[in-house]
């Protein structure tokens, strides 16, 4: 079987438990007699488990190998789903949470690093869509099973033995994922701390902590901003965020097929710049009430569009910026994409208490200007595409 194809099932598989504790929450908490505001602290086990393993991934693929790697943390996913699907007590739920996010942190930086090296940014962006499509199966497989009768364990059950059979298949073409001694770090073994100090390495790390908030920050408020500043009705508003993160995804795809005519760098900075001028078309919409619902319904649009292929072609180009030692960068820039999408659209809530919901997309265009800022002064080290 080719990589290319496993590495497509791979995404898939990585994103289908990602949104199964909030999905599965409100039937879920009451196994446990849970408050509502309990699933934060499911969250923070997954989050805090998903940035340590992204920060020590880099040693254990110079360690274990790209395929030790993949197979292991795939598998631990995999032990996470099925213990989760046992109902066990609630440390043990908290336990499985973190393992869930350990698997998760290393099998995403051990992917994105080898899809770097090995295939075209086509791929990435198509990669990554993969991931939406795997996020938008898990939720429904549990919807489905529940609407069967089930019950909520029955999700996590179906994921698990996805995740576990997936596992296998990694095992089984291990060697396959890698190809010789250097292959973890791109070339010579360089310590983490040293890549880390890269000037170039700080921006980037710092330009996926902006991106993912700004892109977390406009999917978690678009619909209380345009629901409560705007008047629509709630199932409208609602309907525009899953729009939103579809568009994402849709987005992926149509921008993998051009992004080798454009260019991966060109394609960069023209959908940081986008992603400005739809935020502000987005801000200005909110900011005239209802009347302008239409505008924020274009900026929105527009915005997740311009954004869809920042993520996947910064990470495509992240070896050829870095050299040696790339993966401790991908590593870390997937721990900042964690961190921001835990506190930013947190802190936008904050400024929105105080001030009211049509502050939030002011705020996203401010972010949105500093990521495009960041952006063009982001040094090409290596031959630019």
């Amino acid at each position: 079987m080719p990589l290319l194809l496993i590495a497509y099932a791979a995404f898939i598989g990585l994103g289908l438990p990602d949104p199964l504790p909030g999905a599965l929450w409100p039937v879920s908490r009451h196994s446990y007699g849970m408050p509502t505001e309990a699933l934060g602290l499911v969250l923070a086990a997954i989050a805090g488990g998903y940035v340590l393993a992204s920060l020590v991934a880099g040693r254990a693929m110079e360690a274990f190998g790209t395929g030790g790697v993949l197979a292991g943390s795939v598998a631990l996913t995999a032990i996470a789903a099925l213990g989760q699907a046992m109902a066990p007590p609630w440390p043990l739920l908290l336990l499985c949470a973190g393992l869930a996010g350990l698997g998760g942190g290393a099998v995403d930086t051990g992917l994105n690093m080898f899809a770097a090296r090995h295939f075209a940014p086509r791929h990435l962006n198509w990669l990554h869509a993969c991931w939406g499509l795997g996020a938008t199966l898990g939720p429904t497989i549990a919807a489905f099973l529940l609407a069967e009768g089930a019950s909520w364990q029955a999700g996590y059950a179906v994921v698990g033995s996805i995740l576990a059979a997936l596992t296998m298949i990694l095992s089984l073409t291990r060697r396959r994922w890698d190809d010789g001694p250097s292959e973890a770090s791109d070339g010579p073994r360089v310590p983490a701390l040293t890549v880390l100090r890269q000037p170039v390495a700080r921006r980037q790390i710092g330009i996926f902590f902006l991106y993912c908030g700004v892109e977390a920050g406009a999917g978690q408020w678009c619909a209380t901003v345009l629901n409560e500043a705007q008047g629509a009705s709630p199932a409208f508003a609602g309907l525009a965020a899953t729009l939103y993160w579809g568009s994402i995804g849709l987005g992926r795809v149509g921008m993998g097929l051009i992004v080798e005519r454009i260019g991966a760098d060109r394609l960069i900075h023209a959908g940081a710049w986008a992603s400005a001028g739809a935020a502000a078309i987005f801000a200005l919409g909110a900011a005239g009430g209802p009347s302008t619902l239409w505008l924020s319904l274009l900026g929105l649009a527009l915005l997740a569009v311009a954004l869809s292929p920042l993520f996947p072609t910064l990470m495509s180009r992240t070896p050829a910026r870095i050299g040696p030692g790339a993966v401790h960068v991908i590593g870390a820039q997937s721990a900042a994409a964690t961190v921001s999408i835990a506190i930013v659209p947190g802190a936008l809530g904050l400024a929105a208490g105080h001030v009211g919901p049509a502050i939030v997309p002011a705020l996203l265009l401010a972010l949105a200007l500093l990521l495009a800022w960041q952006i063009r002064r982001l040094t090409v080290t290596a031959k630019g595409a």
